[in-house]
């Protein structure tokens, strides 16, 4: 998989993992099953030393999208963009090379990145 998009999703977690503990009814509904959110300047040195791993054109593209979107990041599965459900085109899904470069979603714009095919259940 491509560095930077291996990145781009440990950012997007911890994102969601900050977003998270600054919520107050979800940090206190994570406290009653026992996780303990409290550390929150340590996930936002993680998400500042990872944003510095980022090309600088990808940070600037990653940087608009999140503000538009929030998410960043998303799967491709059986050929489906799940960021918009677009089906994504056979040249870019069938590349060979899809997991040594970075991939945009033609409709939506997220990083994609493909997990294995699932049975399409009827």
């Amino acid at each position: 998989m491509n560095t930077q998009l291996q990145v781009l999703i440990a950012l997007q977690d911890i994102l969601l993992l900050i977003r998270d503990s600054k919520d107050p009814s979800r940090k206190k509904q994570e406290g009653r099953i026992g996780f303990k959110m409290s550390n929150l300047k340590s996930l936002e040195d993680a998400q500042l030393g990872l944003e510095e791993q980022l090309d600088p054109d990808i940070l600037k593209q990653y940087n608009r999208m999140k503000q538009r979107y929030g998410r960043v990041v998303a799967p491709v599965i059986n050929a489906v963009c799940h960021g918009c459900f677009v089906t994504i085109p056979s040249a870019i899904h069938g590349a060979e090379d899809r997991d040594k470069k970075l991939y945009r979603c033609e409709n939506c714009g997220m990083f994609l990145y493909w997990v294995e095919e699932q049975p399409i259940l009827r």
